[in-house]
């Protein structure tokens, strides 16, 4: 183990985990100007930097296809009404019941989270169904943990944020971790659903309720028409287009990447038959994937900074030797038990960018795969992404609801971690994270 190298790895990492809590520089220049000073201080020459760099570049070119393709994709159809009008008409079966509409919340929330946007999501669930709550006297924390955690559910796909950066730190591919951890997926969206029941009981003991005559009112102002940009028909076209190009990547047809170029080239000229509409869309929709496809490529380069320069074999060499051998073997589940305080504290950029590449070859030593870790970092990391305390997307969510962040954490944090345990356990019996 050489020792300089081990040092100067871990004095990066900590400089990075700095550097991202305080916020005070963006990502790109974190994961880029850091790692090759680092090698400098190490004593790499340009030319080997250069390798380093251009392998951790190819090892994330299959990440950014997908994400650029994806995001451009659900942009279009955002833009033009489709989950509008889909919303719209879940909006007609809602109830004066408080369980119906907290699971109209959970209906937006998963449908709006589609496009991978956690500022998308909450930007339509929170301002859609605010005026109800308050209506119908429900807290407006619960609105905030049920749009949090099916968005979370939602971020598991292989098109969101978390899976990408995750993948793309530990050198997984988002398709393959999507198909493991689908079950899970599902699990956690059954469980969103599920605390509907218990939270609705507790809303009530609150006061939750509205008169018959207080209901009709509302109900009234819910059933305005929705404008879209194109005909009906076309939307119809879209909502079927993306059912099938989502069943055609679970099942494996087509590969991701393959799925969302040919799914954007087709909704492009049905949505825009005009070229100069299809490149103007391109142009606005283009600034949103463009600053994703700059984090990754920064990624790219600490990963392959770390992994061919030799820091990452003796910052695990390290970690294995002070691990107690009785504790190796399940260190993976327990990464999962304690994923939500983890991110919530750090930040999901520190746990999937600076922990996760490290971590990875530790686990293995003791026999788990990298599915199974990224499996156990995504579970937590996901549900408490809108709890976490150093990132943007809960403060917005807080300021679209008027709530203030102690206030959400207190009242949001024993169901988002208690779901988390919940399904670390289910995980384990499943086989999917080992105990």
């Amino acid at each position: 183990m050489n020792c300089m190298l081990t040092a100067v790895g871990f004095l990066m990492l900590l400089i990075i985990v700095v550097l991202l809590l305080t916020g005070k520089v963006s990502l790109p220049p974190i994961f880029v100007v850091v790692p090759v000073v680092a090698c400098l201080i190490c004593g790499f020459g340009l030319a080997q930097i250069n390798d380093f760099i251009g392998t951790g570049l190819k090892s994330v070119l299959n990440t950014v296809a997908l994400f650029t393709f994806a995001v451009l994709y659900f942009s279009i159809l955002n833009d033009v009404g489709m989950f509008d009008v889909i919303v719209s008409k879940l909006m007609r079966y809602l109830g004066n019941k408080v369980e119906v509409v907290m699971w109209i919340t959970c209906l937006v929330a998963t449908i709006s989270h589609l496009d991978g946007s956690g500022a998308t999501t909450m930007l339509v669930t929170i301002p859609m169904m605010l005026p109800i709550y308050k209506k119908m006297k429900i807290r407006p924390q619960a609105l905030l943990l049920l749009a949090a955690i099916c968005s979370g559910s939602m971020n598991m796909t292989p098109w969101c944020s978390s899976v990408l950066r995750l993948t793309s730190a530990t050198g997984g591919d988002a398709m393959e971790l999507w198909r493991y951890v689908l079950p899970l997926q599902v699990i956690c969206l059954i469980l969103s659903y599920l605390i509907v029941i218990p939270l609705a009981k507790l809303e009530r003991k609150n006061g939750a309720g509205m008169t018959e005559e207080e209901f009709k009112a509302l109900k009234a102002t819910l059933n305005q028409p929705v404008e879209t940009k194109v005909s009906m028909k076309v939307i119809y076209f879209d909502i079927i287009l993306t059912v099938a190009i989502l069943i055609a990547m679970l099942s494996g047809v087509v590969k991701s990447n393959l799925g969302f170029m040919v799914a954007l080239a087709v909704a492009l000229v049905v949505n825009f038959p005009n070229p100069k509409d299809q490149t103007k869309k391109v142009k606005e929709f283009g600034g949103t994937a463009l600053n994703m496809i700059m984090i990754i490529f920064s990624i790219g380069v600490l990963v392959g900074v770390l992994k061919d320069s030799g820091m990452m074999d003796g910052m695990v060499a390290l970690i294995l030797a002070i691990i107690p051998e009785s504790l190796g073997s399940h260190i993976t589940w327990i990464i999962s038990a304690l994923s939500v305080p983890l991110s919530m504290f750090l930040g999901s950029d520190t746990v999937y960018m600076a922990v996760a590449p490290i971590m990875a070859n530790v686990v293995t030593a003791y026999g788990s795969t990298m599915l199974q870790l990224n499996a156990a970092f995504l579970i937590g990391a996901c549900l408490s992404a809108n709890l976490c305390l150093v990132g943007p997307t809960p403060y917005l969510a807080l300021g679209l609801a008027d709530v203030d962040m102690p206030s959400n954490l207190k009242y949001c944090f024993p169901w988002v971690f208690g779901m988390s345990l919940l399904v670390s356990v289910i995980a384990g019996v499943i086989g999917v994270i080992p105990f």
